[in-house]
């Protein structure tokens, strides 16, 4: 249903703009008043119009040209809606630039595409990663423009453009095929033209130009100036001139005592009486259940703000329930290829048999694909890629360099001997510790209510297909009758605490108590204000305990628990007291268990036995990741990133005040707030008084610390939030839980004194929205330093993903020394094997000692073909990434969709490859039916099969239906065809 709003007297309501803007037929420029305005706008647009946010941002050059060549097109059009930030009226731009256009089923010539390309400042990479970049690999062509969304993939057949595709920069997938696209390939950068400049350029006679709440306007250009004095001038003559031009809008919202009643549901259904009420939200179910039986009409729609038109009232959340609805753009799924675990020349290796080496890189032996790993004395070992899965990368402690032994002796094997008797003792110990668990039968809640999936429906966003895959392993864990024991494991903001929050709400539905433990007061109270919003349509008890409160409520919440009154409690190390107790307690959630001292620890081992366990943490501590990768405690992990979430900037910078207050004043000019960290209760009043002097008297600056009367960082963090303070002194008191979306920039001094984990928790502190955030981290010289130090460093450069937080554990770990992880028993075992190998080790003793089955890895395949991937289709850094992923797979699904992934993203697929598929594919079949060998011998193939693993019903009916052949002598069978039997003996 469309809304109508217009302007009456000048004025406006701030929820019914999108609605004007939309019945204006014309094109329309909105000069508003504040980035929120633009981003609530922009989202009840963009569903239904064409419409340009540029937003008061610190964009980077490559983004800002994007939005130019956007802007262009935008100022050509007769309807469109382009939504801009005063101080974005006042930047610079540029008009000309050449345009290319591609058409499937048209001829190119390839040479003077390129050409052009390299003409127009493009670089040539092997993969697209940003804009101003082309690849060509074989007949594809990827090029991203400079004013795309997404880079463009071209395959062609000799000159003929078959097809276009639009594809992830990320996951290197296709997204979609279209069938004509036009590129600006190049951007005039000889003339700068003013925003008005534009509007004279591009002249449009059905253009209407508006201007938001003037008052404040005026006030933001004089704060612009004081940043720009040298365009003083100029800046005001703009401004004058855009006045001149615009049509004013003051904008409307409702007041107080309105929104007092709107709470009020009975409130609301006398007055459907007079008025026609919509109501615009997520809850629809919710609502209709409430509202039933009155003329209250209810939408899906979670709108910004309610408004008032003539008769008509549109309410939202915002009025309902007081909660602000937060919209995010969508966006493929993907899996993000990291290169962690990406073999390059020079790494040190590990092969299962012969021990560490030093990788040289692939080698091409007789039309195979070898990998080349030098050993002592300069003995050369060559690994088919079959055998792949019995390298891996050698990670161990730092600075610590493996002994590398001679091909063929004795040494490693010796010592792999040994090791292997003391990795199967410490195997039973580890499944002692699991039997014990899997022996304590829980309780089994029941499967989701009606009101499970009306909470549900209240969540805000759109849940990313990992944290749906973590709901539902929780969900499984929670109704079967074993104890639950999982680790939900995601980067600060991917949405680990919904998870919590639909595991709670499913424990309550049973008359079940939940307890929520945060390591913080802070953490605590941001948990207790997140889980009453959420779950306030609901008639459920919750309540804090911290140290906020004073003893006589202390009593009275401890009380509460005890009569189970209080449904789901949340507090800190406070609930682990001896007089703390519960009348029926079904779930504990613990948010980042590393975070809790010994002692605290040991009462949660007790509270383990019987009652379900969820622990939430970014980064888990190594004892208990490896716990989790071995089955010991399961885990869940959330690597794909929020729609919309950019990866947070990180740059390491020596301390100094110009660049200091530059990074700081970034922000502030974009509407952001900042945290500065500075990890010293005793010099914080002096660092806030360097900082003053710095920083221009209008940037608000205040600080808090762990040392603080609770009541005092409480405040301080609300008026924070409330935008009341632009830049926040503050300790690692905020490592956990501070969750404010508008603050997206933060300076850490001396990080090369914390932890790498902790470096990386501190970092998510921003980037909780769509814009781009910064993270400085400030050393007092960028040259020396210890080796652990320097380290980090590197740790920190190439840790850029999103998601990287589990990966950052596997980092941390090299730096901190591996052998600490599982004690001073298994440290000889990391040092021989390095950490991924040894944990390969382990995993298969305890599978061999739970008597699973395990498909047999070396397979005997004789067959004439095996294929590989040639360096001129793929090349080798990429490729080993490709064959590493083929040989860990074991079903032919997976085989088919890899197949589709390369075909895509390199083309049409040469001969051997196509061989190295079929080869596979043979493979993983036999594997599954417990074949031993398959060898090719004078036009047929022979086939064994393990000991005891033949179906001998199965090889009786095709011999005496003569599709096979037995050979008793050999002990095998004999066929014409593979595939052929494959179907047969299925």
């Amino acid at each position: 249903m469309k809304f109508k709003s217009t302007i009456n007297n000048g004025k406006l309501y701030r929820g019914g703009v999108p609605y004007f803007l939309e019945s204006e037929k014309d094109q329309v420029i909105y000069i508003s008043s504040s980035n929120k305005n633009i981003i609530d706008y922009y989202f009840t647009l963009k569903e239904d119009i064409d419409v340009l946010k540029i937003e008061n941002y610190n964009y980077t050059e490559e983004e800002f040209d994007c939005i130019t060549f956007e802007l262009l097109e935008k100022l050509k059009l007769d309807n469109s809606k382009i939504l801009i930030s005063i101080e974005s009226i006042f930047k610079k731009y540029f008009i000309n630039s050449e345009l290319l256009e591609f058409c499937v089923g048209k001829e190119y010539r390839l040479k003077k595409i390129i050409e052009k390309l390299e003409k127009s400042g493009f670089q040539k990479n092997y993969l697209v990663e940003k804009r101003g970049e082309y690849s060509l690999r074989g007949d594809i062509l990827d090029i991203f423009s400079f004013d795309g969304k997404h880079p463009i993939r071209l395959e062609f057949f000799d000159d003929f453009l078959e097809e276009i595709r639009i594809f992830d920069a990320e996951t290197q997938r296709s997204m979609e095929k279209i069938n004509k696209i036009q590129m600006y390939i190049n951007k005039n950068k000889d003339e700068n033209y003013t925003f008005l400049d534009l509007l004279d350029k591009l002249k449009n006679d059905k253009r209407k130009i508006y201007l938001e709440n003037e008052e404040i306007l005026d006030y933001k250009v004089e704060e612009y100036i004081l940043d720009k004095r040298q365009e003083e001038e100029e800046i005001r003559l703009e401004y004058s001139k855009i006045k001149k031009i615009s049509e004013k809008i003051e904008l409307e919202r409702f007041k107080d005592e309105e929104i007092e009643n709107y709470k009020n549901y009975d409130y609301i259904k006398k007055l459907s009486r007079k008025k026609n009420i919509t109501i615009l939200t997520e809850e629809k179910r919710r609502y209709t259940e409430i509202f039933g039986g009155t003329s209250i009409k209810i939408q899906r729609n979670p709108h910004y703000e309610g408004f008032k038109y003539k008769n008509e009232l549109i309410l939202t959340d915002r009025e309902l329930k007081g909660i602000r609805v937060k919209r995010s753009e969508k966006r493929a799924d993907g899996i993000k290829f990291k290169k962690i675990d990406q073999i390059l020349p020079n790494d040190y290796i590990i092969h299962e048999t012969y021990g560490v080496g030093i990788y040289l890189g692939v080698e091409d032996i007789n039309g195979a694909d070898y990998l080349k790993i030098k050993y002592a004395d300069e003995d050369k070992l060559f690994v088919p890629i079959a055998s792949l899965n019995k390298i891996e990368r050698y990670i161990s402690e730092p600075g610590v360099v493996p002994d590398i032994f001679r091909l063929g002796r004795r040494g490693f094997r010796k010592r792999q001997e040994k090791i292997k008797k003391e990795i199967e003792k410490f195997a039973i110990e580890l499944l002692e510790i699991q039997a014990k668990r899997a022996m304590n039968t829980g309780y089994s809640f029941t499967k989701d209510t009606i009101w499970q999936e009306e909470f549900e429906e209240g969540f805000p966003y759109n849940e990313t297909k990992d944290q749906l895959k973590a709901i539902l392993d929780v969900k499984e864990d929670m109704e079967s009758s074993t104890v639950m024991d999982r680790i939900v494991c995601g980067d600060v903001g991917y949405g680990k605490t919904e998870v919590a929050m639909r595991a709670a709400f499913k424990a309550v539905m049973d008359g079940k108590q939940v307890v929520i433990l945060a390591p913080t007061t802070v953490l605590a109270t941001q948990h207790f204000e997140r889980f009453k919003e959420r779950f306030q349509n609901f008639p459920l008890e919750l309540e804090l305990l911290s140290r906020l409160k004073t003893p006589k409520e202390q009593t009275e919440v401890v009380k509460k628990i005890k009569d189970g009154v209080i449904d789901l409690i949340i507090g800190t190390h406070r609930l682990l007291s001896k007089d703390i107790k519960f009348k029926d307690l079904g779930l504990v959630i613990i948010d980042e268990e590393q975070k809790f001292g010994v002692k605290a620890k040991e009462h949660l081992k007790t509270m383990r036995i019987n009652v379900d366990m969820l622990t939430l943490t970014a980064t888990p501590i190594p004892r208990t990741l490896n716990l989790a990768l071995l089955g010991i405690r399961d885990i869940s992990i959330i690597q794909t990133p929020p729609t919309n979430r950019i990866p947070v900037e990180t740059y390491i910078i020596e301390k100094n005040k110009a660049d200091i207050k530059n990074a700081i004043m970034k922000e502030v000019a974009r509407e952001g707030q900042v945290f500065y960290l500075y990890n010293s209760v005793k010099g914080m009043k002096v660092k806030l008084k360097e900082l003053k002097e710095i920083i221009p008297e209008y940037v608000v600056i205040d600080y808090i610390h762990g040392q603080m009367p609770s009541s005092e960082i409480k405040y301080k963090i609300n008026a924070f939030e409330n935008g009341e303070i632009d830049v926040l002194l503050t300790t690692t008191i905020i490592e956990n839980g501070i969750d404010i979306e508008n603050a997206n920039t933060i300076l850490i001094e001396n990080f090369d004194k914390l932890g790498l984990s902790q470096v990386y928790q501190l970092r998510g502190r921003v980037g909780r929205s769509s814009k781009r955030a910064y993270c400085y981290l400030l050393v007092d010289s960028l040259k020396g330093g210890t080796e652990k130090g320097k380290q980090k460093r590197e740790s920190i450069k190439e840790i850029k993903d999103l998601g990287a937080g589990f990966q950052l554990s596997l980092e941390d770990m090299k730096i901190r020394g591996a052998g600490e992880i599982l004690g001073e028993k298994q440290h000889g075992a990391l040092k021989i094997f390095g950490y991924d190998m040894y944990l390969k080790m382990l995993d298969e003793e305890i599978k061999k000692i739970k008597g699973k089955e395990t498909i047999a890895e070396d397979i005997d395949l004789d067959i004439g073909i095996h294929g590989y991937i040639p360096s001129e289709y793929i090349e080798e850094t990429e490729k080993i990434v490709v064959y590493r992923r083929l040989v860990t797979i074991d079903t032919i699904t997976e085989l088919e969709e890899i197949k589709e992934e390369i075909k895509d993203r390199f083309g049409r697929l040469p001969k051997v490859v196509e061989d190295l598929f079929e080869y596979l594919a043979i493979k993983i079949t036999a594997q599954k039916n417990h074949i031993q060998s398959i060898r090719l011998e004078d036009g047929s193939y022979r086939i064994k099969f393990i000991e005891n693993k033949i179906n001998i019903e199965k090889i009786q009916e095709l011999i005496l239906s003569k599709k096979i052949r037995y050979l008793q002598k050999e002990g095998a069978i004999e066929i014409d065809s593979i595939r052929e039997f494959f179907e047969d003996y299925k």
